[in-house]
């Protein structure tokens, strides 16, 4: 329910497996509403986030070969994937102990090499870069129809424009009430992002709007192997993200904010670009842009915010919930999501078909664990 990254992977997963299975999207599949909106996402091997993901964002790859395979289409663009900081950045210094940890390619490079390699590029004097080679970027709307029209070859059913507003479970079933109408299931997956807290509201998540921003490079030099997919993650300054676009010639961009901002609402964001780029964002993006990327236009020729739903602790909830039998969830992806999206549904349909117990073996992903503060947002 909810047709985003990780309920098409879901929905994929537990069709291979032979499930008689139903997704629900209240617009169209691949749309540019909810939080896979914006074209495209990062992907990388090197985590920072912990070593715990790295087996998972290695199946994803294969998972995405797989399904390239299947639908004969590209969605995934290679180049590799640099990480920016100064050498005693904690982040900087978590990203290379993961590589080190796991024995993953990487290259450390000076910011004279990065200037030389990558010219679009701009660091500090102090910055260095850990360059991920088997990074890149992800097309995130052509990945959802690619996952939603393979598992209906395998059986599943699609069902757009299908708002659904209430749950009601019980021991023998879930109700959902779908554009009125009560449907009975065995079990549901909830997969609703930052729409979520309309259906669950116990549920321990707020939700973001990011903003991004499209721009046209002035000059060559825009592709994926001459301008990566960067995040920068410098302490006490901006944290920005820049992806090539799948042209080859123009540049997205994202400037971070450690704030998490509850938005009752996330319909809220469902708006023209103009509208949801306010004058404040407008600002910031106009200021680092400039100083982060060399050759390119300042002018915004797209964009707009897309709503994510986190936690306090940025991991997901993946389980069944405790409360609500036969309900089980995959919610609060932190900005984890396009990266981990196939691994991820894969494992809720191990869960569900007895395979693996998500609650022994992911205790980090468990939706009945505690929580500490909430932690500065980095990943994208």
């Amino acid at each position: 329910m909810g047709l985003g990254a990780l309920g098409c992977a879901t929905l994929l997963a537990l069709a291979r497996k032979g499930y008689a299975v139903e997704g629900f999207e209240q617009y169209r599949v691949g749309n540019d509403i909810g939080a896979s909106g914006g074209r495209t996402r990062q992907h990388r091997l090197i985590y920072g986030e912990g070593a715990a993901y790295t087996s998972l964002l290695q199946r994803a790859s294969q998972l995405w070969q797989q399904l390239e395979q299947e639908q004969q289409t590209q969605l995934f663009w290679g180049g590799g994937f640099l990480t920016i900081g100064t050498p005693e950045s904690a982040w900087f210094q978590a990203v290379e102990n993961s590589a080190k940890q796991q024995d993953l390619p990487h290259e450390r490079l000076s910011r004279a090499a990065i200037n030389a390699r990558f010219p679009r590029l701009n660091l500090d004097e102090d910055e260095e870069g850990l360059f991920d080679p088997a990074g890149g970027i992800l097309l995130t709307h052509e990945l959802l129809i690619a996952s939603a029209q393979q598992a209906q070859q395998l059986g599943a059913e699609v069902h757009e424009h299908a708002t659904v507003s209430e749950i009601t479970a019980n021991e023998t079933g879930v109700d959902l009430r779908v554009n009125g109408e009560i449907r009975r299931f065995d079990r549901v997956i909830v997969t609703t992002g930052a729409w979520s807290k309309k259906l669950l509201p116990a549920l321990p998540i707020a939700s973001r709007r990011l903003g991004m921003s499209f721009h046209l490079g002035k000059e060559s030099g825009f592709d994926s192997q001459a301008f990566p997919p960067t995040m920068r993650v410098t302490p006490g300054r901006a944290m920005w993200n820049t992806q090539p676009l799948p042209d080859g010639k123009n540049f997205k961009f994202f400037v971070g904010d450690a704030e998490l901002n509850e938005q009752h609402d996330p319909q809220l964001v469902a708006t023209e670009a103009t509208d949801s780029l306010t004058p404040l964002l407008y600002q910031r993006i106009d200021q680092h842009v400039a100083e982060a990327v060399n050759g390119g236009h300042r002018t915004i020729v797209g964009g707009g915010t897309w709503p994510e739903a986190y936690t306090w602790d940025q991991a997901p909830l993946l389980g069944e919930l405790a409360t609500e039998p036969h309900v089980w969830i995959g919610i609060g992806l932190s900005g984890h999501g396009f990266k981990l999206a196939p691994a991820l549904g894969e494992l809720l349909a191990q869960a569900i078909a007895g395979e693996v117990d998500l609650a022994r073996d992911w205790p980090l992903f468990s939706p009945a664990r505690q929580f500490a503060e909430p932690q500065a947002v980095y990943s994208r």
